[in-house]
């Protein structure tokens, strides 16, 4: 029997990551917008982002607390460090311990996971589930949807594209890990 889980995953919160902003052109001074976070099509939550320069995001959305609605509108400070083969990359600051960080994680208020107390899923499962989850990750990469009680790892076909040398060793891999 596994012990309960000691603090909440960042897995089970709504993620603002930087990269994703950047990549898609709101950390420009003067953009105003929507953003949003999808569950199988259907948008579940939204957010209003202000660039009000380069290192400084407004943030706008309603938080919702035991039926209790509380209008939310704070700055968020964006820093950017230099890359080594030329650029910039953007990183938030946390509001909360001024941390550098890509993703914070929403509630009341957006903060990094270290202030939210979060870790991965992966860092709490037990080493029966890790074992599980990496034969899975071996086999999606193997092209097989089944698993080792189905599938024992000496009658799956080599993808194509793979290289002998690379199918082999993923074949020892998961022979290793079924075991």
């Amino acid at each position: 029997m596994s012990r309960a889980k000691e603090k909440g995953a960042t897995e089970d919160y709504r993620a603002l990551d930087v990269r994703e902003l950047h990549r898609a052109g709101v950390l420009v001074p003067g953009w105003s917008g929507g953003w949003h976070w999808t569950r199988r099509v259907e948008v579940v939550a939204s957010i209003n982002i202000q660039a009000e320069s380069k290192h400084r995001l407004r943030l706008r959305y309603r938080e919702t607390t035991r039926g209790q609605a509380e209008a939310k509108d704070y700055p968020l400070a964006v820093t950017w460090t230099p890359c080594h083969l030329g650029g910039v990359r953007p990183w938030f600051l946390c509001p909360c311990c001024g941390r550098r960080v890509a993703k914070l994680y929403g509630g009341a208020v957006f903060v990094c996971r270290h202030c939210r107390r979060l870790n991965y899923a992966s860092q709490q499962a037990n080493k029966r589930d890790r074992a599980s989850d990496h034969s899975w990750k071996l086999r999606r990469a193997l092209a097989c949807n089944e698993g080792f009680l189905f599938t024992p790892a000496e009658f799956i076909p080599k993808p194509k594209g793979m290289h002998w040398r690379t199918f082999r060793r993923k074949i020892a891999q998961l022979k290793r890990v079924d075991a």
